[in-house]
């Protein structure tokens, strides 16, 4: 019985491979094999992923015109969205203009319903134009969907950068402190129903991500998982409960 669950789910995934991804062969010098597998496995990736992710590099540094980026930095209000669009800047070289609605709605003098409306004609531009940009957004509703969809069928790259927490609580302290500084406040009921949907909101858009990575922000940015070959890996020793939760949910619900 067990044997033939795990001849079936190997199937399945081979099924899935072959419909969402190309082979690639590479070949290398005799030996450099299992070196490259254990510069990978010290790197917390499989040889796949760092291969993936060092080709991926070296076209971002190349910076060839045909590229395009959408590039989606996602979590719930208050877990650090704008703080890490910053490190992005700095430390990243392709990610065209950051999208951000509190900006936005903050420089125009309006309410975050309009600076949302000002945000969807800036992407409908950039997407219109074919250039690479970068949004960040709460994942809650069908717009980002919606915009990945449009985004892939011109033949974006597209990547995501979810920012998590573990409860609702920290969330609402972090905008508390924010909004003492002069920051948009976001009403407490809307963030502890993004925070309660959020599993469903990351899971929507997945299907259109050419790569993923997860981020725990409880005291600094860590990376703790990253979404490859249609699964979800943990990465490192730091596995906080949000990211075990989320694990848990792709599994049982699948993509």
């Amino acid at each position: 019985m067990e044997a033939s669950k795990s001849k079936s789910s190997t199937k399945a995934k081979n099924k899935y491979n072959a419909i969402n991804y190309d082979s690639l062969r590479i070949v290398v010098p005799k030996g450099r094999k299992s070196e490259l597998m254990a510069v990978a496995e010290a790197a917390g990736d499989s040889l796949n992923g760092y291969v993936n992710k060092a080709i991926e590099e070296r076209i971002i540094r190349n910076k060839p015109s045909f590229l395009k980026a959408y590039t989606i930095i996602g979590g719930v209000n208050g877990t650090g969205k704008s703080s890490f669009a910053g490190i992005l800047k700095v430390t990243k070289e392709f990610f065209g203009e950051v999208i951000d609605v509190d900006k936005i709605s903050a420089q125009e003098k309006v309410f975050l319903n309009e600076g949302e409306k000002i945000a969807l004609l800036q992407i409908a531009e950039f997407l219109k134009e074919e250039r690479s940009f970068t949004q960040e957004t709460t994942l809650s509703g069908d717009k980002t969907g919606i915009i990945a969809a449009t985004a892939k069928e011109l033949g974006f790259f597209i990547r995501l950068y979810y920012i998590g927490l573990d409860t609702p609580e920290e969330c609402l302290r972090r905008i508390n402190n924010r909004t003492t500084r002069g920051g948009n406040d976001i009403g407490e009921v809307d963030i502890r129903r993004r925070f309660k949907e959020r599993w469903k909101s990351i899971k929507r858009i997945l299907p259109y991500c050419d790569e993923a990575f997860f981020f725990d922000n409880d005291n600094g940015f860590v990376e703790v998982a990253e979404y490859i070959d249609g699964e979800l890996k943990l990465k490192g020793d730091r596995h906080p409960k949000w990211v075990l939760e989320f694990a848990k949910y792709l599994k049982r619900t699948k993509l």
